[in-house]
């Protein structure tokens, strides 16, 4: 069995190219927009992308899909080899309609509800739990801890509002939407916004989980965690082999580079593995994660491994087996809900003593 399913076999995102430079993350939008006064960002946001639905068939696989007003895809950018097996159609569909994925704690219209110290608690024991049962590396749950801290100061099910996410998303709506033909979400533009602990534009990150998913489906901090592990794996792949990259000029040239947290974080977060066009930017964001990731321990230009990320659980800490990721993420859930019963978050702890104020004359 193989959780990565018909959904998420052929991934929407070729990392080996400018796959996410319409801000794929909050924090890609939020850092070009806060930098674009400082450099020439001409290319940091292109119009380039290679994504398309995931297959049914590996024949429809080696089709390009065609984007509204953009050329056919380079058949060198599609995966023709895809991970896992394809499962049943419709016993993926009759998971699919039990699943009830955790929601948005309020609407792209709404302000973001107010933060407690409790609910960060609880998404670190998220973090940990779903890290442990991935056998993941303490490297990579610091990754996540510090993507999850820097896009949602860990709060869980949020719509990202920020004016850069909002433009980002529309625009990538705008290319991305005849992707999800069928999805009862396909022409609700306002339904394909970035959501969740890390940022995610639902228009690329979506079909990553399941093309005919809710997008508010990237609310679930879970599916949150498994997403971005399986964009992580995906750029590890391709940053191993010749990575085919388009210059200022449209000339495609061969690219390689190596998967250290640094380089994967910008690929996934909104960047590329290719050289940016604005390196300038690309420059400064770099520093801003390599500070960041020094200050958690995390060494930035460490090489990464498929390895260090795990692999995803097939079955309960019961023993029983998940048949499908929709099983999976609910009995993650049912996993962690088991011990916050036990144990209820912030219950066990001392308040913190009141300290009386010093009289003044």
């Amino acid at each position: 069995m193989r959780l990565v399913q018909l959904t998420a076999l052929v991934y929407v995102v070729g990392f080996g190219t400018d796959v996410f430079d319409d801000g794929a993350s909050a924090e890609m939008a939020r850092d070009v927009h806060f930098v674009e006064e400082m450099a020439d960002v001409d290319g940091a946001l292109s119009d380039t992308s290679s994504g398309r639905p995931a297959p049914r068939t590996i024949g429809e696989a080696l089709t390009p899909a065609t984007r509204p007003g953009a050329a056919p895809l380079a058949s060198e950018l599609l995966d023709t080899d895809p991970d896992g097996v394809f499962g049943s159609a419709a016993a993926d569909a009759a998971e699919v309609r039990k699943f009830l994925p955790k929601q948005c704690i309020h609407g792209v219209d709404e302000k973001r509800p107010k933060l407690t110290r409790n609910e960060q608690k609880r998404t670190y024991a998220v973090l940990a739990h779903v890290v442990k049962r991935l056998k993941a590396s303490d490297d990579f749950h610091k990754l996540l801890q510090l993507v999850a801290m820097r896009e949602s100061s860990l709060q869980q099910g949020l719509v990202h509002r920020l004016s850069a996410d909002l433009e980002a998303s529309i625009s990538a709506w705008k290319k991305t939407a005849k992707l999800y033909e069928g999805n009862p979400h396909y022409a609700d533009a306002s339904s394909w916004q970035t959501y969740g602990l890390f940022g995610m534009n639902s228009n690329y990150f979506t079909l990553v989980w399941d093309n005919q998913a809710a997008p508010q489906v990237l609310c679930d901090a879970i599916v949150d965690i498994l997403v971005y592990r399986r964009a992580v794996a995906r750029v590890v792949r391709k940053a191993g082999g010749v990575i085919k990259c388009v210059d200022e000029q449209g000339k495609t040239f061969d690219y390689t580079t190596k998967a250290t947290w640094e380089t994967i974080h910008r690929a996934v977060s909104g960047g590329k593995l290719c050289p940016s066009k604005s390196e300038n930017v690309a420059a400064i964001m770099g520093k801003y994660f390599r500070g960041r990731a020094l200050r958690v321990g995390l060494d930035p230009d460490k090489p990464v491994t498929l390895k260090m990320l795990g692999t995803e659980p097939a079955k309960g800490l019961d023993g029983e087996a998940w048949e499908t990721q929709e099983e999976m993420v609910m009995g993650l859930w049912a996993e962690l809900e088991a011990e916050w019963q036990k144990h209820p978050i912030g219950e066990d702890e001392p308040q913190p003593a009141k300290i009386a104020r010093r009289k003044t004359r």
